[in-house]
């Protein structure tokens, strides 16, 4: 089985990569998990002082995994939550910068929202999604979204649930950086 987050370091810097780029990153428990104990550990790691966190191929995370919504929904779901809350990067004593480098929709938006910094790649395609599911927007993002980028742009994307590039997600005031895709984790990094 593939490793669900890929975890590399390189002068000081942690680069984390959730690993299924088949389902765009699709969130799963047990990547959850993996994200969370690779955080903890850097966490005590004197040897790393930031983390980056992207995504392999062509999404940084599509929102909750499809299977285990369905799941839950027949209630054949017998994987037991991580007891952390999805602001469990929020709570690392060091930085941690999301690369966003593809598509990123509901929970996946919650899990960049909740790093220090985001840069994204200009045409990283962004959406809240839960409203075209008939979904209220769950895990947080609620909470997030004006404090991040004013209350009434923050109700356009939530109740739209429309899909923007990267780079409006700059000129909303949403993301730190938006930069051309071929040079996102560098810049990442570079700055960590």
């Amino acid at each position: 089985m593939a490793e669900l987050v890929l975890s590399t370091v390189d002068q000081g810097v942690l680069t984390l990569t959730f690993n299924r780029p088949d389902t765009l990153n699709a969130w799963t428990d047990a990547m959850g998990r993996r994200y969370f104990d690779l955080l903890a550990q850097a966490e005590q790691d004197p040897g790393v002082r930031a983390v980056v966190v992207t995504g392999a191929g062509k999404g940084f995370c599509s929102g909750a995994d499809f299977k285990t919504l369905n799941a839950i929904q027949t209630g054949s779901y017998d994987e037991k939550p991580d007891p952390r809350p999805n602001t469990f990067p929020a709570s690392i004593g060091k930085p941690v910068i999301a690369a966003v480098n593809g598509a990123c929709a509901g929970l996946g938006m919650v899990h960049a929202l909740v790093c220090d910094l985001v840069f994204t790649a200009e045409d990283a395609k962004w959406t809240t999604a839960f409203a075209r599911r008939g979904l209220v927007a769950e895990y947080g993002l609620s909470w997030v979204l004006p404090r991040i980028m004013g209350q009434q742009r923050a109700m356009d994307v939530l109740l739209s649930g429309r899909v923007f590039t990267g780079r409006e997600a700059y000129e909303l005031g949403l993301v730190n950086r938006a930069v051309p895709g071929e040079s996102l984790l560098g810049e990442a990094q570079a700055y960590a």
